[in-house]
């Protein structure tokens, strides 16, 4: 049985935001991202790059390792969802 991870980063950052009762507009000001760029990577639009990781564990705390971790992840999991039964393996590549 494979468990889907359904946490990204932005979950990790929307339950911190919440909890500290921080607005994504004061969130993004204290990183120094643009608003729009944070909402993208909340709304999962767009994945957080190292830097705007990297800002995060300098503001926060959380990890920039973990953060990209999570992300990874997801998309990965998100990927495996998908179908790719069109593309055959090389020969070489069979076991």
């Amino acid at each position: 049985m494979n468990i889907v991870p359904t946490t990204s980063a932005a979950d990790a950052l929307k339950e911190l935001m919440a909890y500290h009762h921080i607005t994504q507009s004061e969130f993004a000001e204290h990183i120094n991202v643009s608003q729009k760029q944070l909402s993208f990577i909340l709304n999962r639009h767009a994945y957080m790059s190292i830097n705007v990781a990297r800002k995060i564990e300098q503001a926060t705390g959380l990890s920039a390792r973990w953060l990209l971790q999570l992300d990874l992840n997801y998309r990965l999991a998100q990927a495996e969802a998908g179908d790719i039964s069109q593309v055959k393996p090389f020969d070489w590549a069979k076991s």
